[in-house]
């Protein structure tokens, strides 16, 4: 005979099953979606929730493949719930057409944190933090939208001219956040820091601000980045046009380099900052933009098993001894590059000559050893520190990096080229 006690307890016990085999479910459910995500998307991906086929736009071809997921014909993807209400139903259709005709009120961008981030439609006002994001801006031709600027922006005045009357907002990694309300942007765009973006969101969740971690530096999500912030701000054709236009310069050299065998990739050893010493001499390690550009130029880069930016000492060097040695330095506040060849070659040799045994690396030996301005290492502009890296470690690649940014100026920053200042040394 059972007790009802028994079978309540054990009704209870069933529920708890189910509950915890539905939750696993969701929780398999939502994991799919990121390797799906992870695994079909664009590499002009438009991280727009309603982009459901993840490629570089919205339009029919989603409305089909949201109805293909509704019909069990097609693999959810995480865009496609277009209205972001955590289902995918005929509502993401609708939300898709109005998108398509530029009716929405409302839009869910993935950022570049993984961030889900909904922003009303459409962005009048906004605040960049930093060069790179509001270089981006600039070329999407957006800089009226803007009404303050971290005070970095004022100090780049060779870039930004028509930005150095707009109020200041702090700097771009502590920004005034009592500065931003006052000024009522729709939208600030701030670096993809987990912990910067949403401490800044937190100030500015009172007064509605949408906040976006966008970097604009790193070369594998640059393009996702700028067709995104395109098409929030409605400057679809403006990032086409530049995308267009930096592909004639990526796609030779990611061409050139798939055809090489690793064992004909120089081995580089990059540095970064101001410091001559023999004992901390920083680099770029596993997951950093550095090494990031050093695969896409045709580089092996001798420090891409350690940590992201690891310290190293010279004797580490020393035992590497690498083909190629590439250093990155700021030129000095509101300096593009450097004056002239011959300062670029001193400070250069300074490096080297204060180094024990350096002399006798390989790539000094083979004069191999090079000096880049951070100004066009990273960043929309960084196309031009892709072509010298490229150039650099492979000499019989036919590019030209002072031609790629001169039009970069000319072209989407309406800016003359800086002639006499040199930006990589040397150039062969």
């Amino acid at each position: 005979m059972i007790s009802i006690k028994s079978s309540v307890r054990r009704a209870k016990e069933a529920g708890q099953k189910q509950r915890l085999r539905t939750g696993l479910l969701v929780a398999i459910m939502f994991a799919a979606l990121s390797l799906v995500m992870a695994a079909g998307a664009s590499v002009d991906l438009l991280s727009i929730f309603g982009n459901a086929n993840m490629d570089d736009a919205i339009n029919e071809a989603d409305v089909a493949f949201v109805q293909g997921i509704i019909s069990g014909s097609n693999a959810p993807t995480k865009l496609a719930d277009a209205n972001y209400d955590g289902k995918i139903d005929s509502q993401d259709i609708d939300r898709i057409n109005e998108i398509i005709k530029g009716e929405e009120k409302e839009i869910t961008v993935c950022d570049s944190i993984d961030r889900n981030v909904t922003i009303k439609m459409p962005i009048n006002k906004m605040i960049a933090l930093g060069s790179y994001r509001n270089e981006a801006a600039k070329i999407l031709k957006a800089q009226d939208m803007m009404v303050g600027v971290s005070s970095d922006i004022i100090e780049a005045n060779y870039y930004y001219p028509d930005l150095a009357d707009k109020p200041a907002v702090g700097t771009w990694s502590a920004p005034d956040s009592e500065a931003i309300v006052k000024l009522q942007p729709d939208m600030v765009i701030t670096s993809a820091n987990m912990e910067r973006a949403s401490k800044l969101e937190e100030s500015l969740k009172a007064a509605g601000i949408a906040v976006l971690g966008l970097d604009f530096y790193r070369n594998n999500i640059l393009r996702s980045e700028v067709k995104t912030l395109g098409f929030i701000l409605n400057k679809n054709e403006q990032a086409d046009k530049y995308l267009q236009w930096r592909s004639t310069y990526d796609q030779p050299i990611e061409d050139y380099v798939s055809a090489l065998k690793e064992e004909d990739k120089p081995r580089l050893f990059l540095e970064w900052g101001s410091k001559n010493t023999v004992s901390e001499i920083s680099s770029y390690g596993k997951g950093s933009s550095g090494n990031a550009v050093c695969r896409f130029a045709g580089g092996r880069n001798i420090a891409a098993d350690l940590p992201e930016f690891p310290k190293l000492d010279s004797e580490w060097v020393l035992k590497e001894n690498p083909d190629v040695i590439i250093k990155t330095l700021a030129p000095g506040s509101g300096k593009m590059g450097w004056n002239s060849t011959e300062e670029a070659a001193e400070i250069l040799n300074g490096y080297i000559e204060g180094r024990p045994g350096w002399a006798n690396l390989d790539a000094v030996k083979n004069n191999r050893t090079h000096l880049l301005s951070t100004e066009i290492a990273w960043g929309p502009d960084g196309i031009a520190g892709v072509a010298y890296y490229a150039k650099w470690l492979h000499p019989e690649l036919d590019i030209d990096p002072v031609k790629i940014y001169r039009e970069y100026l000319e072209n989407f920053l309406g800016l003359p080229y800086p002639e006499g200042v040199v930006l990589g040394y040397p150039e062969e």
